[in-house]
């Protein structure tokens, strides 16, 4: 199983902006786009400088159709079946990493539904109805009934591993942690210039105010600043080098120290 971390967009104008006049997308990171109503769901690449790959996908996680989008183009990308997500990556990512029609994504709201046939839902492009249940009485003498995780008329299908698992990006999160006021478990790696490993750093606690500033080459976002428990002290840390971060917790801590 493949994790890929995504920024969710989920607004109307998160979802109008995509990810125009970016210059980069960080190596397994993605953009998730998430409409409240099925449509036959269409996009271009106005202002938009990365080449793309693109995923519609149905409610069950299963991807229906994968395009390839060229940057700056104003040609209509259009989902051939209706839809209610999109997921746009670095052109070639789904290829490397044997994504396809078929494959299944999970994560960040998209989960199998049990109840339905999911082969009606591939292939129809939206959700097919629930299959009702009859409830009868069981006394002893009546056969075992179905486990409760198997419902009638369910399929295997709905029992499969994702082949990519999506997670909110690093940056969403320490934007999460910061309104709530939480602190985090960082794991850093420092980078030689050409960007190979260097040294891993033990785990440390960090807590806000988090802030964002831009890295030497310009590039906005790129390095957020706290509050290093351990160092008393701020501490500057760019955000492609952190390896894990996850919410604190004594739990959390001890198991990654043992």
């Amino acid at each position: 199983m493949k994790e890929l971390r995504v920024e969710v967009a989920d607004t109307y104008f998160k979802r109008e902006l995509g990810l125009m006049r970016r210059k980069k997308l960080s190596k397994d990171s993605g953009m998730l786009f998430k409409f409240p109503y099925y449509n036959r769901q269409s996009f271009w690449m106005k202002d938009t400088y990365i080449p793309l790959d693109i995923a519609f996908i149905d409610d069950d996680g299963y991807v229906l159709q994968i395009e390839s989008m060229s940057p700056l183009s104003t040609k209509a990308v259009i989902s051939n079946d209706p839809c209610r997500y999109a997921l746009e990556v670095n052109k070639g990512w789904f290829e490397k990493n044997e994504v396809r029609e078929g494959s299944v994504i999970l994560g960040e709201g998209i989960t199998h539904k049990k109840g339905i046939d999911i082969s009606r839902t591939a292939q129809a492009g939206f959700p097919a109805p629930p299959i009702e249940q009859v409830e009868e009485d069981i006394t002893l003498s009546d056969p075992l009934p179905l486990p409760e995780e198997q419902l009638p008329g369910e399929t295997q299908q709905e029992q499969r591993d994702p082949d990519v698992k999506l997670n909110i990006t690093i940056k969403e999160l320490i934007e999460d942690a910061d309104y709530r006021g939480v602190p985090l478990l960082i794991i850093y790696q420092i980078k030689e210039r050409e960007g190979k490993p260097l040294l891993v750093l033990p785990p440390k606690k960090i807590s806000g105010p988090f802030t964002f500033e831009p890295d030497e080459f310009g590039e906005e976002d790129a390095v957020v600043k706290c509050w290093d428990e351990q160092e008393a002290g701020w501490k500057s840390f760019l955000i492609d080098n952190i390896l894990s971060l996850d919410y604190f917790d004594n739990q959390n801590i001890e198991k990654t120290e043992g």
